[in-house]
């Protein structure tokens, strides 16, 4: 194995593509004053590499499947902070029912001989799902076509996968997607990247032969004699879809009505235990040394270069790399800070100056289906990070 095992390369996309991603909002300006997308390189990877980071997911997947069952069995949540009995409730029946985890995103580091090795489990929330779907690949025919490389591919089988799940994740035909993040003064989403990713979540579902409304959080209702969620139109659901995290959730008032509720609520209520970096930590306790896992711990070892991050950080808030003296971290909202082994991220020479990559391996049904690639300035993947394209070849 090489290291970095994938390159960076320049290309050109064509006029279409990009007039597509101005319209999606994609060239407009990051934190950083860039733009979101990178529209002159691209990542390339071949067949090996995605079989490595697809097996490393997969193995990952299973670990965590067998941590959530002993959590479950045992009863005892304390260690991920979770003390409400509601949500305790919600969680062992939701992993009973075998509730779908749907959406998420695994991300990874590599070690010196470019072995995978996660940083992150992004498994609550389907941010930048759209982008690594059917953006992404939308990008790729236009490219493909304008360099007439059709030998070429990309590893994007995200639309298709999730389509082929739904069904299977238990989704009546008609359910709604309640969406987090900014809305408009009827209480409808405004235009954020929330509403974006339920909008593609909307389109798979309309493929796969379902009837989804898109509504914010703050429209969804309880009746009470129905016992059941409801959306923006007072009506009782048998199924939502949240993009919202359901750590948020244990902080609202209708929390208690969990263990009562008749609504079936994904992602299942147990990948609140995944999406809690606290995992990674179990994962390490229960197998040190298990391929693709870094060092990870709940307490500061005495030894060993360690990254801080808050155990319910989110996009790399609050995080403080080896050296950095860790600041004041809202532990109420984000937990207390565990300790990760230091894993940089490769790093690459560009005209505008050198860049970070992350490498995701996008889970649905818990199953890897696709990869993307962000890149940042700096050496931690932040909210400034941009999306760049890849192309498989060989």
């Amino acid at each position: 194995m090489t290291y970095p095992p994938f390159q960076r390369v320049p290309v050109r996309t064509p006029r279409e593509a990009e007039d597509r991603l101005r319209e999606l909002g994609m060239l407009a300006p990051n934190a950083e004053g860039t733009p979101w997308w990178v529209t002159d390189a691209a990542y390339l990877i071949d067949a090996a590499l995605v079989d490595r980071v697809f097996e490393a997911a997969k193995g990952i997947q299973s670990r965590c499947y067998a941590a959530v069952a002993a959590i479950v069995g045992s009863g005892d949540f304390s260690y991920f902070g979770i003390r409400n009995p509601a949500m305790q409730v919600a969680i062992a029946r939701s992993w009973a029912a075998k509730d779908s985890p749907m959406h998420g995103r695994m991300d990874f580091s590599f070690a010196p001989d470019g072995t995978p090795m996660l940083l992150d489990y992004e498994a609550d929330s389907p941010f930048g799902l759209a982008e690594a779907g059917h953006v992404q690949w939308a990008w790729f025919e236009a490219w493909q076509e304008a360099e007439g490389k059709a030998s070429d591919s990309q590893e994007n089988l995200i639309y298709e996968t999730f389509i082929k799940h739904l069904p299977r994740s238990g989704l009546p035909t008609r359910f709604a997607i309640a969406v987090g993040g900014d809305t408009v003064p009827d209480g409808r989403p405004a235009d954020t990247g929330e509403r974006f990713d339920a909008e593609f979540i909307a389109e798979m579902a309309v493929e796969a032969g379902l009837r989804p409304s898109i509504c914010s959080i703050g429209q969804v209702g309880w009746d009470l004699d129905a016992k059941a969620f409801t959306d923006e139109a007072d009506e009782p659901l048998q199924a939502m879809v949240k993009i919202y995290p359901w750590d948020w959730m244990e902080d609202e008032p209708n929390v208690d009505v969990l263990p009562e509720c008749r609504t079936r609520i994904l992602p299942g209520a147990w990948t609140r235990l995944l999406a809690d970096k606290t995992m990674m930590a179990l994962l390490w306790h229960q197998a040190p040394g298990a391929p693709s896992l870094l060092p990870t711990f709940l307490e500061r070892p005495a030894q060993g270069s360690m990254v801080a991050k808050p155990r319910r950080g989110w996009d790399g808030e609050h995080v403080y790399l080896p050296g950095q003296t860790p600041g004041v971290v809202p532990e109420e909202a984000m937990g207390p800070l565990l300790f990760q082994a230091h894993c940089p991220l490769p790093q690459f020479r560009t005209n505008a100056g050198e860049v970070h990559a992350n490498l995701s391996v996008w889970m649905i049904g818990g199953e890897p289906a696709g990869i993307a690639f962000r890149e940042s300035r700096g050496p931690v993947t932040g909210p400034a990070a941009r999306f760049v394209p890849h192309i498989l070849r060989g």
